[in-house]
């Protein structure tokens, strides 16, 4: 590994010279930093990248915190494809990414606590963002730069990336009702992840909006899982009268539910209707195929790369102080909804009235 004493030596200049056109100082000679990067690019220089922290005051290190355990609705191809968009992103501004886990048996702060105070990393972004998420009020409170990949009710004046549920939702019961569609089931994890408050909010508006009253026992909570969606879609099909259609959110439970049906002799698209928000790849093998509301996962991690570039930048330009008050002013944080849209499916059918349902 070629260091800056051997990049030095092969110019035959000063260690100093080479520090600073590395550096982009504007006290060197144009051409003198033009063969100084030349010659690194050739001779596969690496920066001591400790050494340049400490003299930096930053790591160039953007740390992702992801829950594990077996109800983590994170770690799953949908992430993978948000973090090769989120790293994409940041290695344009020489930023990479660095994966912390956080497990089950772990204190909620403990992972976001170490890399704060020790100062891993220079931002952070979290994710499975809860309806509170005490994480926001700490990263806040902190001034530490960040972006929470989901909404939540916790801080506000916060960065933070969202695929747009109250569209996906609004856009599916809608398409149901045009199909003759009037007892819609929902299904859910358990939890407090805040999208699941949205879904639910939303698919209860929804149907409002059309004069529809929301059934509670439309409505099935299950965990997260295979076993989840059948036991679902059993309590729901046991219903009578029972839904003629069903909203699902997560993979699992939507392949379970297919396996429920299929037991019961019953066919998607043919005796129910079915439609997808958002599900992740594992669906895709379905038959028939499942109509859903889809987000391009992979812009979604750019944003979310966006949002926290300019968190960096803001945390670098505001203020210390302003007059008496402590609270630095920066720019508006970047709030993004990212746009859904209707990817169809063989897993929905017309029904002819309100009154007549499928067998």
């Amino acid at each position: 590994m070629t260091g800056i004493r051997d990049l030095a030596r092969h110019l035959d200049i000063s260690i100093g010279t080479v520090s600073r056109a590395l550096n982009d100082k504007g006290d060197v000679n144009p051409l003198t930093r033009v063969r100084v990067r030349e010659a690194a690019a050739k001779l596969g220089y690496s920066p001591n990248q400790s050494g340049r922290s400490l003299r930096r005051g930053r790591t160039d290190l953007v740390g992702v915190i992801i829950p594990t355990g077996s109800d983590s609705v994170v770690i799953n191809a949908v992430f993978l494809s948000v973090l090769d968009g989120l790293r994409r992103k940041l290695s344009e501004r020489r930023l990479d990414l660095a994966i912390f886990l956080h497990g089950p048996d772990e204190e909620l702060f403990g992972s976001l606590r170490r890399l704060t105070e020790r100062g891993l990393v220079d931002g952070v972004i979290i994710a499975n963002t809860q309806h509170i998420d005490p994480r926001i009020d700490y990263l806040i409170e902190e001034q530490k730069p960040f972006v929470a990949f989901g909404r939540s009710l916790s801080g506000g004046a916060h960065p933070w990336v969202d695929p747009d549920f109250e569209a996906a939702v609004e856009g599916a019961v809608g398409h149901l009702v045009e199909l003759g569609h009037r007892r819609i089931g929902l299904m859910l994890p358990f939890g407090e992840t805040h999208f699941y408050h949205l879904i639910l909010e939303s698919w209860r508006n929804a149907l409002g909006r059309r004069g529809i009253e929301a059934d509670s026992s439309w409505v099935q909570r299950r965990p997260v899982g295979e076993f989840g969606g059948y036991d679902a879609g059993e309590a729901l099909m046991a219903l009578s009268p029972r839904p003629t259609a069903i909203l699902v959110s997560e993979a699992l439970q939507t392949i379970g539910l297919y396996r429920k049906l299929a037991e019961g002799g019953r066919l998607p698209g043919r005796d129910v209707s079915i439609i997808g928000v958002f599900p992740e790849a594992r669906v895709r093998s379905l038959s028939p195929g499942l109509t859903a509301f889809v987000t391009d996962w992979t812009a979604t991690g750019a944003r979310l790369g966006e949002a926290l570039i300019g968190a960096l930048a803001n945390a670098a330009s505001a203020p210390e102080k302003v007059g008496a008050d402590t609270t630095p002013r920066a720019p508006s944080p970047m709030q993004v909804i990212v746009p859904a849209k209707f990817q169809a499916g063989e897993s929905v059918l017309r029904i002819e009235s309100p009154d007549v349902r499928p067998s």
